[in-house]
């Protein structure tokens, strides 16, 4: 086993050399980033494109942790014994992506309101199924240290997202932070398939 920090370079090099474990961790970061990078810009998305008053804005912010929390709270129970690791992935990341890619194309607010709920379900899946495959597919006497590291991750995809989203928002247009997010989630679905398909991430 080891200890790991976020910048111990050593220790992050034994890490992503655990098979699976680098992609996971690669994973759960994109995912992170994609929907931290929409956070800072979706009120002001809703203002000045849409026209939403705080209020509906607030709304469409609950209608999104309703919906995750439905997710995470018992549905992933049973999705996890209906569905293969493979499926489960893949359920996840193809509403992300629709999510993410039509919320400046949502008309109005009932259009908007159902895209944002779409892109709940993707998220509500996928952070706790690639958490729960990093978990399993680790080393157990070194289980703690990698779960550790891969919440670090997620931490700095935190702090960038809505960094990148700001400067996407300002300078590249208003639907730039949630197309780029769904542009980076679809790379990673398409490089988790081959990389399935090739036999380089064996899952279940």
């Amino acid at each position: 086993g080891f200890s790991v920090q976020l910048f111990n370079f050593h220790d992050v090099k034994k890490i992503l050399k655990i098979p699976n474990i680098g992609i996971f961790i690669f994973l759960f970061f994109i995912i992170i980033f994609s929907v931290a990078n929409i956070y800072g810009t979706f009120a002001l998305l809703g203002h000045k494109f849409y026209g939403f008053t705080d209020r509906q804005n607030g709304y469409l912010f609950g209608i999104m942790g309703i919906v995750g929390a439905i997710i995470q709270g018992g549905l992933m129970k049973k999705l996890s014994v209906k569905l293969s690791e493979k499926a489960l992935l893949f359920t996840g990341l193809v509403p992300m992506i629709v999510g993410l890619a039509l919320i400046p194309y949502g008309v109005n607010f009932l259009g908007v309101a159902v895209i944002s709920a779409v892109l709940s379900v993707g998220t509500g899946i996928l952070q706790p199924t690639i958490i729960s495959f990093v978990s399993k597919y680790s080393p157990e006497d070194s289980q703690g240290a990698i779960l550790g590291f891969n919440s670090s991750m997620g931490s700095l995809a935190r702090v960038l997202g809505p960094l990148w989203g700001g400067f996407a928002f300002q300078f590249l247009g208003y639907e730039a932070p949630f197309v780029t997010g769904a542009v980076f989630t679809f790379f990673t679905l398409f490089g988790t398939w081959y990389l399935i398909k090739t036999k380089r991430l064996e899952l279940h």
